[in-house]
């Protein structure tokens, strides 16, 4: 077992200032995963982390988790070199890729037929991505999932987080949030009036920092990428919804 102290700069999200829940979170994420995959740990998973960051790395330090093989690719350089450097166990790799993001990297290359991971072709049993789609364009949406298809084996599993534009049972989606801070007179409003729910609106004060789909053009956007949609999941704490998909 190893803390892997990361430096501020390099963490990103919600909790990226204490890194302690940073790195529970992270182990809530793993936890997910094996949850949706029926098994006890990742022992025997080799997985792709698509814009890794690095709480999935800490967490499977901090408590000594198995994972068969962990690659993590992120489009932050300085993370990914200092993660290369400091991780020393055989089972994990990172690699930079430089793709156009217009919240984190808005000077990179855009995504499209000509985009190439530095993986090996069907060589992952799970691909997962946290907090990726939900800063994806439409566009870069369907470019990503049409990338990511050729690395996964037969019968493997994508698991992605996005936001959907929708109250949920539970209360932990980005629209619940919403919600609550509205006030009663608002709520009524909106009650009494609902709008339409369009197909996307990037929702945030920043740029991409809440890409919003309608629950329809989220499942639309699937189609023809080579995946197929085995759920559409409520929130929960730690991951807006999230989708779970096969290889057609």
């Amino acid at each position: 077992m190893r803390i892997l102290e990361v430096p501020p700069a390099l963490r990103r999200g919600g909790l990226r200032g204490d890194e302690q829940k940073y790195v529970h979170s992270g182990r809530m994420l793993i936890d997910l995963l094996c949850r949706r995959l029926g098994v006890a740990d990742l022992g025997a998973q080799r997985m792709l982390d698509m814009g890794c960051g690095t709480k999935l790395v800490q967490a499977f330090l901090a408590h000594d988790l198995p994972v068969g093989a962990y690659v993590g690719i992120d489009v932050y350089r300085e993370m990914i070199d200092f993660l290369a450097q400091e991780v020393r166990d055989p089972r994990f790799s990172f690699h930079h890729m430089d793709s156009h993001n217009a919240m984190y990297n808005p000077g990179g290359r855009p995504l499209g037929p000509d985009t190439a991971l530095p993986v090996e072709p069907g060589s992952f049993d799970l691909i997962c991505l946290f907090s990726v789609f939900t800063h994806l364009e439409p566009h870069d949406y369907v470019a990503m999932l049409k990338l990511l298809r050729p690395c996964i084996r037969p019968g493997g599993t994508l698991l992605f987080s996005l936001f959907v534009n929708e109250l949920t049972p539970g209360g932990h989606g980005l629209i619940d949030g919403v919600q609550r801070n509205l006030d009663p007179e608002q709520r009524a409003r909106q009650a009494a009036a609902p709008a339409p729910v369009p197909d996307f609106v990037d929702a945030g004060p920043g740029t991409l920092q809440w890409a919003l789909y309608s629950r329809k053009h989220a499942l639309a956007l699937i189609e023809g990428t080579g995946w197929r949609v085995e759920s559409l999941n409520d929130p929960e704490e730690y991951i807006q919804h999230y989708f779970v998909c096969r290889p057609e």
